[in-house]
């Protein structure tokens, strides 16, 4: 199975929300259903963030184009996310294993 089916199945891998926030120590991603209504559908949530970096991979990458998940892997034994998009890597040290869940 690839990991973007088991993390976002039945979705698109295009985002319309990325955040990191500090305060609260979470990382959300939203993802839309399909990039016509770019309606946001699923979100992955990270709760429990120990730490975060952030490496851009595509320093000469078209901000008008619309960003995209390539891969998200998770390794339960470190408790350690790495988030590949077109735009970006990010590596995050959990507390807890991520979720995913619907959009409301």
């Amino acid at each position: 199975m690839n990991n973007l089916d088991y993390w976002i199945p039945n979705c698109s891998p295009y985002i319309s929300k990325m955040l990191y926030d500090i305060d609260n120590r979470t990382f959300t991603i939203e993802f839309v259903n399909n990039v016509n209504d770019f309606k946001p559908l699923l979100k992955f949530v990270c709760k429990s963030v120990l730490s975060y970096f952030e490496n851009t991979v595509d320093e000469d990458y078209d901000d008008d184009l619309i960003d995209g998940v390539i891969d998200i892997a998770w390794n339960e034994v470190d408790k350690t996310l790495v988030v590949l998009t077109d735009k970006k890597e990010m590596i995050l040290k959990l507390g807890q294993a991520p979720i995913c869940e619907s959009v409301t």
